[in-house]
């Protein structure tokens, strides 16, 4: 039995492999997901408190990403009551464009497993892949455009009409999930139809121009449904190159690119892996080291097999090829960020670029391994500590995602109970943005708390109270900033994280534009210090 399933690699064992690993990341403390910051909005709030056409047309949604808000409100809505499923439909699409991608490079490099580990269980993209409100626009998004290539591919080898046809709708797909996937979709499509072109598809590839006529399709489409006062109207706003403050956008994008992909890169995966260590040690799950042990043995054994296989005669292409091209797909999904008027690279942006990056590295170690007598074994050993590696930095991760979501919903079950609902506004004191002790790296949005923000915030607490109307509530951190002044507020509510409860204060005047946090026995929690419209919030005695 062993001999016939390994007698030639096969893709349904290749992709049951990758989809295991990808969703075993998520598992460690059981097959449970914990919602983040948009999810308690885009998941719930919207669908089961408003119409579609309140949500999607009259919040001008259409106008960028339009095929992930209607997802939202028609699809993963319906996964409310259990994420965990999003999650797995979300990282077998996710494990399928793996093998998508490395079936179309490796028609022209012999792509291997190296490529395989790199873009699916790199710790960095745990945001874009984990995180519902953003995997279900990356994801998707990734999976057509490697579908896309893919049939493209199969026109130029077959010249079936139905391939061209079936390309052209999974390309429009891919850009309606995000904008990185519309650049990285036609970067992707022009590459393959430049090789194929080279290698003597000529009038076939030409077809790769069909991508600019889905372009237009889709900025037509989206344009009609823009408007100036829509959610998502102002999001591909440019500036370029020769337009007045373009040298403060390159800059400003620069140094988010860096620090995303180097200073992310490193601290998810160098201080991942010792948190994840120290996690698993804490609240150790022998069932999910057991399972990692067998599928990295898995991966030892179909990446040593198979890794010296690469096509043969003309279909092989020079090595360093794929450092061009691997180039060329990882630098290209971020160019946008380069014209954007106001340019935000978050982790899940970076997930764009893995495939390139991943198809880059294989290249390397290829190249690097050429005449090594024992290089199945040495690649296959290399892999499987990789995938080790990458899914215990990645437990720490879903760990800071757990204890995030417990420390926001506790905040809500206290709030909600406390407020009556006849006060108009309320600000909640001493709350802080999260209760993390630790955090591989505190970037934009990754794992922050719902406490953090007054819209992430409401959606929370409308979730918790099931009341869309829910009064309208301010964090107040201990050390931070708030605007107006806390006499605006219909109530103000103290929060202790020790004991998860709150307690109703009253700010007591003391002095010009001071006031004392007292509760109802008299007791002084704070001092408020307002000035210009702004104030800060102190503990006693500081």
């Amino acid at each position: 039995m062993r001999g016939r399933l390994f007698h030639k690699e096969r893709p349904w064992l290749v992709f049951a492999l990758i989809f295991a690993l990808v969703l075993l990341r998520f598992c460690y403390y059981g097959f449970t997901y914990y919602p983040q910051l948009d999810d308690y909005i885009q998941l719930h709030n919207q669908s089961a408190y408003y119409s579609a056409k309140a949500v999607i047309l009259d919040m001008g949604l259409l106008s960028s990403r339009p095929l992930a808000s209607v997802m939202d409100y028609f699809f993963w809505s319906h996964f409310w009551p259990f994420l965990m499923a999003a999650v797995a439909l979300l990282s077998a699409m996710y494990a399928a464009s793996a093998c998508l991608f490395r079936r179309v490079w490796g028609e022209y490099f012999g792509t291997g497993y190296v490529f395989l580990v790199i873009y699916a269980l790199l710790p960095l993209g745990v945001e874009g892949t984990y995180w519902i409100s953003a995997s279900n626009r990356v994801v998707p998004s990734l999976f057509f455009v490697a579908l896309a290539m893919y049939l493209f591919q199969k026109w130029c080898r077959t010249g079936r009409a139905r391939w061209l046809s079936l390309y052209f709708i999974a390309q429009f797909i891919s850009f309606c999930f995000y904008e990185q996937g519309l650049v990285l979709s036609v970067t992707g499509v022009l590459l393959v139809g430049i090789i194929e072109f080279f290698r003597g598809n000529h009038k076939k590839s030409l077809f790769a121009l069909l991508t600019f006529v889905n372009a237009g399709i889709y900025f037509a489409f989206t344009g009609y449904f823009s408007t100036s006062t829509g959610q998502l109207g102002s999001r591909l706003k440019l500036t370029l190159p020769w337009q007045e403050g373009w040298d403060k956008v390159f800059l400003s994008a620069a140094g988010q690119t860096g620090e995303s992909f180097l200073v992310g890169g490193y601290k998810t995966l160098f201080r991942g892996f010792r948190r994840g260590i120290q996690c698993i040690l804490a609240d150790f799950s022998p069932l999910w080291v057991v399972v990692l042990v067998v599928l990295c043995a898995a991966l030892f054994l179909l990446a040593r097999r198979f890794t010296a296989e690469r096509p043969a005669g003309e279909a092989a292409l020079p090595r360093p090829w794929a450092l061009l091209v691997g180039f060329l797909m990882a630098l290209a999904p971020v160019t946008l960020f380069f014209v954007l008027s106001s340019p935000s690279v978050a982790l899940r942006n970076t997930v764009f670029s893995f495939c390139g990056m991943a198809l880059f590295i294989d290249a390397v170690w290829s190249m690097l391994l050429t005449k090594c007598s024992a290089r199945g074994i040495v690649t296959g050993a290399v892999c499987a500590v990789c995938a080790a590696v990458f899914s215990v930095a990645a437990v720490s991760e879903i760990h800071d995602y757990r204890a995030t979501t417990l420390a926001d919903q506790r905040v809500a079950r206290a709030v909600t109970s406390a407020v009556v609902g006849d006060e108009d506004t309320i600000a909640v004191l001493n709350l802080e943005p999260n209760y993390l002790s630790e955090q591989n790296f505190l970037y934009h949005e990754h794992i922050h708390g719902a406490t953090e923000s007054t819209w992430a915030l409401a959606g929370l607490l409308s979730w918790a109270a099931d009341d869309p109307a829910f009064p309208a509530a301010t964090p107040v951190p201990m050390g931070g900033h708030y605007a107006g002044s806390l006499t605006e507020f219909g109530a103000l509510l103290w929060y202790d994280h020790k004991t998860g409860t709150v307690q109703s204060v009253m700010a007591v005047p003391a002095g010009e534009g001071v006031y004392e946090i007292h509760t109802a026995g008299g007791a002084v929690l704070a001092v408020a210090r307002e000035e210009n419209g702004t104030g800060s919030l102190t503990a006693a005695g500081d």
